[in-house]
């Protein structure tokens, strides 16, 4: 008699357990019906099973390579006013087969109280945090202008100006602390991709602290505040990623109407993340220097076209970026001792003939950089026009092996490219 009591105890508890397990799933069930995924389109019911790009592995808090059928469907919610804002493009790409396209125009309707095309992502429940991405800005889409614009900010609410975000003026790339400090990182390079990795210990006193990679250099290791302190409608930091410019609010107007970057392996990283684990992975693909644009704006620019006059890049000068003077040409696999020299902070000029309005300059190896210096002297790092020679991260150079090209140019007209490969040591 005791045993078929147990049986029948048993035999209730077990469907106890499955009718809880049932409701439980229904509930689940019907909570996900009722929730709208923030998205940049229109999906049909077809979409709910597909593959998508996001995932939380490891030390990763949420990342994003864009290769799904989907994109930004978890987590971020979209900021944009229009279709074209926010896409995904297959040209150019860092990683995978597609990237996503940010494209913001001054004529654009404002979107959550501002002209921006940015996702954004919850509250940070921890100030511990470390954010990555492979980034590419096309030049015909990302003219110069006296006014900034936000490209990554961590907003904090309460009818404050974000605490830290990075911002561009001038083509230069900038990092904007608590306000009022503006922190130079380097020129804003354009027309080839670029792999920024951040750490960030979020916080309101002494013990804040701000590391920035790019391309594997750093170029930024900064301590102190750099959040207000939460309390009230004042939150922990909040990230978003993508393109913001105040100054098109309104009716307001500027120097340009566009802006266009891609973004591709973008990750987000908790407290115990490295690195390694952060970097963006690139393809090995070859980035084109004309992306072509298909979300309403025409994307098909004038190659620069040969050659006709003398103009060429002739010699490259060492510039002692410390007391602005020449040091050595550089010739084709020279190797140049810092000891030796004396040498700390340096710049490369290239020297261009006389009808050169511009220089290319596209660095690789041990560090990478691409950038254009729009007026006399010519300078792989820049200079204020004054004689005054910038240094980027060349303080000191990393030791190794490079291949610099220089190429010139008159208005469209390319010249005669110069390349060559040289050895720093110390």
């Amino acid at each position: 008699m005791k045993t078929s009591m147990r049986r029948t105890g048993n035999f209730i508890r077990n469907n106890q357990r499955l009718l809880a397990m049932s409701l439980i799933a229904a509930s689940i069930a019907s909570c996900n019906k009722g929730v709208m995924e923030p998205s940049v389109e229109t999906y049909n019911d077809s979409t709910l099973n597909a593959t998508v790009s996001t995932k939380a592995t490891g030390n990763l808090v949420w990342s994003d390579n864009l290769e799904g059928s989907t994109f930004f469907t978890s987590v971020p919610s979209v900021q944009t006013a229009t279709s074209y804002g926010i896409t995904t493009a297959t040209n150019p790409v860092y990683q995978g087969t597609k990237s996503a396209r940010f494209e913001l125009r001054d004529t654009d309707p404002e979107n959550h109280s501002g002209t921006r095309s940015e996702i954004s992502f919850n509250v940070q429940t921890n100030l511990n945090r470390w954010y990555s991405y492979a980034l590419y800005v096309p030049s015909a889409y990302y003219k110069f202008d006296a006014e900034d614009e936000i490209i990554t900010q961590w907003h904090q609410g309460g009818g404050l100006t974000p605490a830290l975000c990075l911002r561009v003026k001038s083509d230069k790339l900038y990092i904007r602390i608590m306000g009022d400090t503006w922190v130079e990182l380097g020129n804003w390079d354009k027309d080839a991709w670029h792999a920024y990795v951040m750490h960030i210990k979020h916080s309101s006193g002494s013990d804040g602290l701000i590391e920035i990679w790019k391309d594997g250099a750093k170029i930024l290791n900064r301590s102190g505040a750099n959040m207000y302190k939460a309390g009230g409608d004042i939150t922990n930091p909040t990230v978003k990623m993508g393109i913001y410019k105040s100054d098109w609010n309104g009716s307001g107007t500027t120097a340009t109407n566009i802006r266009v970057l891609y973004l591709d392996d973008i990750k987000i990283g908790n407290e115990n993340a490295t690195y390694a684990d952060m970097v963006p992975t690139k393809n090995g693909t070859t980035t084109p220097t004309t992306p072509t644009d298909g979300s309403g704006s025409d994307g098909s620019t004038t190659l620069p076209t040969a050659p006709t006059t003398g103009l060429s890049v002739t010699d490259f000068k060492l510039v002692n970026s410390a007391t602005e003077k020449d040091v050595v040409s550089i010739t084709n696999g020279a190797t140049i001792s810092l000891s030796k020299l004396g040498l700390t902070k340096a710049n490369i000029r290239a020297v261009a003939s006389t009808d050169a309005k511009s220089v290319k300059f596209e660095l690789s190896g041990k560090q990478s950089k691409t950038s254009t210096d729009a007026a006399a002297p010519f300078a792989l790092h820049g200079d204020d026009g004054n004689g005054n020679f910038y240094y980027g991260n060349w303080n000191p150079p990393a030791t190794g092996t490079y291949t610099l090209k220089a190429t010139p140019y008159s208005g469209t007209t390319a010249g005669t490219a110069k390349t060559i490969t040289f050895t720093i040591t110390n």
